[in-house]
């Protein structure tokens, strides 16, 4: 399974989110505290700037290289700095059928959508629903999709939602996110579907963040050779500033003025105190006046 890193916030340094923590984005890629897995797939991340040329325009970066080993990518990281940063490690079964190239990297951002997104799970028998859940994307997505995963089509779905409302505000987004799930436990019925399947998804567009924490039939997990079930978290910290303190990584100043938040798949410090578990059934909505939680009804 993947791994997956947003922020919003004051500029940081993106060496300070990738790279720098005990346990950053980039070290969860070989050394994951929750996952027994590596990440080998690829990486992308898109990033907003404030303060740069064309604010409301991201920047985005993607390459099929092990991320560890990506010099571009770090001397990047170690110059440029984000106030808003959406990034993913891509992790796929060790098995020369699976799609692996560039138009599989997440995050997802199709040119005029205002939200980019990246996903951490999986989507059992995806290729058997997929021409069900393709004829409830709107045309003008439809046309836009490149790739061949299940986390593109999750994408597609929430945009076609977004279009039909014709709006995308943060608010709509939640709406459309339900939406998409009320689909896809609809399609996963009539497939006969019943095994566990994850859907942590994570939003940016530049000023506000949503992530969503969810599984489809919690429990009924398709076991690997030794006999282990997924087990795929989503963690979220906040405070004024995330920096080093006395050698230690951590959201520092008053977190009930939250003017920085992190989602991610575990935390980034071998430390977890100051970091709170997204509980399951959950959609996490950060803007920069409001963090809020909506639970999400159980759709199985």
């Amino acid at each position: 399974m993947c791994r997956v890193l947003s922020y919003l916030g004051p500029p940081i340094l993106i060496d300070d989110l990738l790279y720098k923590p005990d346990s950053s984005l980039i070290r969860q890629s070989y050394e994951p505290q929750l996952l027994e897995m590596l990440n080998l797939a690829g990486f992308g991340m898109i990033a907003w700037d404030r303060t740069s040329f064309d604010p409301e325009r991201p920047w985005q970066y993607r390459s099929t290289e092990v991320p560890i080993y990506d010099a571009n990518l770090k001397s990047l990281a170690e110059k440029m700095r984000t106030t808003c940063l959406l990034a993913h490690v891509r992790g796929i079964p060790y098995r020369a059928d699976f799609g692996f190239g560039p138009h599989n990297l997440h995050p997802f951002a199709h040119p005029g959508a205002r939200w980019a997104m990246a996903h951490n799970g999986d989507v059992p028998r995806h290729n058997e629903m997929r021409h069900d859940l393709f004829s409830l994307v709107t045309p003008r997505v439809r046309q836009q999709i490149r790739g061949t995963t299940d986390s593109e089509t999750i994408y597609a779905l929430v945009l076609s939602a977004l279009e039909r409302r014709g709006r995308d505000d943060p608010d709509d987004l939640v709406a459309a996110i339900m939406e998409t799930l009320e689909i896809l436990a609809r399609v996963r019925l009539e497939h006969g579907v019943d095994v566990n399947s994850s859907i942590n998804l994570c939003f940016c567009d530049g000023r506000s963040l949503v992530g969503l924490r969810f599984t489809f039939d919690y429990g009924k997990y398709e076991l690997d050779s030794h006999g282990r079930g997924p087990f795929l978290s989503l963690w979220y910290s906040m405070g004024e500033a995330y920096q080093l303190v006395d050698g230690a990584w951590q959201m520092t100043g008053d977190p009930d003025a939250s003017t920085a938040v992190a989602i991610a798949s575990e935390p980034l410090s071998r430390d977890i105190t100051g970091w709170f578990e997204v509980p399951e059934y959950t959609i996490l909505l950060v803007d920069r006046d409001r963090i809020e939680t909506v639970e999400v009804p159980w759709l199985d």
